[in-house]
């Protein structure tokens, strides 16, 4: 859900962010593709950031695995909710852009979350529950440029700020699914089995020998 949550906000504002700059703020169209970058490219300095932040968290012990994706996850989430509904109330060139480029930007840190949670509950079985993950996020791609082109069919403000409210809505769900459910803790089920038959016959080899042992 998170990883479907935060790429609704992408793809919406990927796809959709050059015409809501040409329609509602006025923009022109040589500048619309500038503006439009800036977001992805503040999201990538940023992510460097973000990484590090939350490595130099976990490895000094500040806070732990779980922690540190509940708050860079849910945190960023939070902020790209509060800054989405600004950008709907700031119908001005410089307000909107200022806003969706902090949300973009933010973005980075819940990359720092979700993304890398499958390496913290089943770092065997990463790569193919990034691959679910990705194709079940890989949906709001297919679907937001849809539902946006049905709501803003007359190029009014009033109907870019409800696809603004849907992405904040979409964002907010994502934050509390994850605040409750998420966990930076190897799963049980994800254990490896090869591990546990070592740990097992080792156990069984001490026992043998404690038995020889007293035997003697």
């Amino acid at each position: 859900m998170a990883h479907f949550s935060e790429n609704w906000g992408f793809y919406t504002l990927l796809t959709q962010l050059p015409t809501f700059m040409k329609d509602t703020l006025k923009f022109e169209l040589e500048k619309t593709g500038v503006m439009s970058a800036l977001p992805y490219l503040v999201m990538a300095i940023v992510l460097q950031f973000a990484g590090h932040l939350a490595d130099w968290l976990r490895s000094k012990g500040i806070l732990t695995t779980t922690q540190v994706r509940k708050l860079f996850n849910c945190g960023a989430f939070i902020s790209q909710t509060v800054f989405m509904l600004l950008a709907a109330f700031l119908l001005t060139p410089a307000g909107a852009v200022t806003c969706l480029t902090i949300a973009v930007g933010l973005g980075a840190f819940a990359w720092s979350g979700f993304s890398v949670n499958h390496l913290d509950i089943a770092p065997q079985h990463a790569s193919v529950l990034m691959g679910l993950s990705n194709t079940v996020a890989t949906l709001p791609g297919i679907i937001s440029p849809v539902i946006t082109g049905y709501i803003v069919q007359n190029k009014q403000a009033s109907e870019w700020q409800i696809v603004f409210y849907i992405a904040s809505a979409i964002y907010l769900v994502g934050a509390i699914i994850y605040g409750v459910f998420a966990s930076g803790e190897r799963q049980s089920w994800a254990k490896d089995k090869l591990q546990i038959v070592r740990t097992v016959k080792s156990e069984q080899c001490y026992s043998n020998s404690a038995v020889e042992v007293d035997a003697a």
